[in-house]
Order: C-alpha cells, then structure tokens, then sequence
C-alpha cells in the first residue's frame, strides 16, 4: 500500500462509523440509485461497485440478481466490516479491502461496474481505468460518476481547496480529461457525456457531476 492509499484509507476508516447516517448520506444513495438505474442490471449479472464505502449500493444491486454475484470493494477495512455487517443475510454479496488499482479479480468477470464519487481519490486514475477493463467481460457496462471542475465554478473552487487540505484528495478532472481517459483505456463511450449541475439538492449545497456510460 502506498503513502497516498495509506492517508486516504486512514481517513475513510475515520468516517466510516457516520458513513450512511451523516447529512450527506441522502445526496450519495440518490445518485448511487441513479447509476445502478442506467447499468440495466438482469437478474444473472456479476456486478461490482468500485469505491463502495459501505455497500449500500452493491446490496440494493443484488436484490435485482436471482442468480448473479454482487461485489464491493474499498481501501477502507472499516468501511468493508461495516458493509459485510450489513448485509451478512446476503448469499449473493461479496466485499473485499482493495484498491481499484489493483482489483482482486480475474479478467472478465463482470457484466457490470460502477464507481461514484470516489475516482478524484485515485492517484493513477488511468491504471483504475485499464483495471476496469480488464475485468469487465466483453460487452460488459461501466457507470463513472464524479464530480467536474467544469460543469460547476464552485466544484472548481472545492478542488483547488482539497488538494492542500485533504490528504486523500487527487482531483477533480474536467469532461474532456476523463473523456482523453476514458479512449486511452480502450473503453468506448456508448452514450454521450451527462452532467448535472445542482443548488441545494439531497442535502448538499453545490453538485457538479459528470457521467460516463462505457462498454468494453
């Protein structure tokens, strides 16, 4: 584990005890909803969350997968023992402490992945991306959602403050550097770029959001 994985899973680990009840909570499971809606999961699909904090999404994944896996992985251990708590009852749940620069899975063993606000933590975030590729299944779905120095002048504004202040902070990108990522991965984009741009909405004052729909 490097310096950078060390601070942040220090950090997470911190948060992970509020993670889920804390005035935030409402504004990440709205868009966590939001990104499991556009994977069009069936019901036999092998999915995984990248950054699952405490699985709140993977389990609302698996309620839609009879006889598909649903899989969670983050570099906090707090937070994956809150998330294997959590969903003890779940046959069809799996958490793992990883880092989604190394994700701890063969080649093409999913149909579906998702990672939502967690990539401006990741310090080689074309590697996570090549990861993601790697164990996607061919014709497998990605959902990339994070936040955007263009889309909102005050999202600019909290990344320039969050490099300096918090240690497991890399940064936000632009639109057209994840796209530059994203082609240099050898995904492909399957729908054009989304972003949204809120004031005090789900309990957070300023949202600036980018979304990528990736294929490999």
């Amino acid at each position: 584990m490097n310096d950078h994985t060390q601070k942040a899973a220090i950090r997470f680990n911190k948060w992970a005890d509020s993670y889920g009840d804390d005035r935030i909570a409402p504004w990440f499971r709205y868009y966590q909803r939001f990104v499991i809606s556009r994977l069009n999961i069936t019901s036999g699909d092998t999915f995984l969350d990248v950054g699952c904090g405490t699985g709140w999404a993977v389990i609302k994944a698996a309620q839609q997968l009879r006889a598909g896996k649903a899989c969670g992985m983050d570099i906090s251990p707090k937070m994956i023992d809150k998330a294997r708590l959590q969903s003890a009852e779940a046959p069809n749940i799996e958490f793992r402490v990883a880092n989604a620069e190394v994700i701890p899975y063969p080649d093409e063993t999913f149909d579906c992945i998702m990672c939502t606000c967690s990539f401006h933590h990741y310090l080689h975030p074309l590697i996570a991306l090549e990861e993601f590729r790697r164990v996607m299944k061919s014709g497998g779905r990605l959902a990339l959602l994070d936040s955007a120095r263009d889309v909102s002048f005050p999202i600019w504004m909290q990344d320039r403050w969050r490099r300096y202040l918090e240690k497991s902070h890399v940064r936000y990108y632009t639109t057209t550097e994840m796209k530059s990522m994203i082609e240099a991965s050898g995904l492909h984009l399957n729908k054009e770029i989304e972003t949204i741009n809120k004031f005090l909405f789900q309990g957070k004052v300023f949202t600036g959001l980018m979304l990528f729909e990736c294929v490999k």
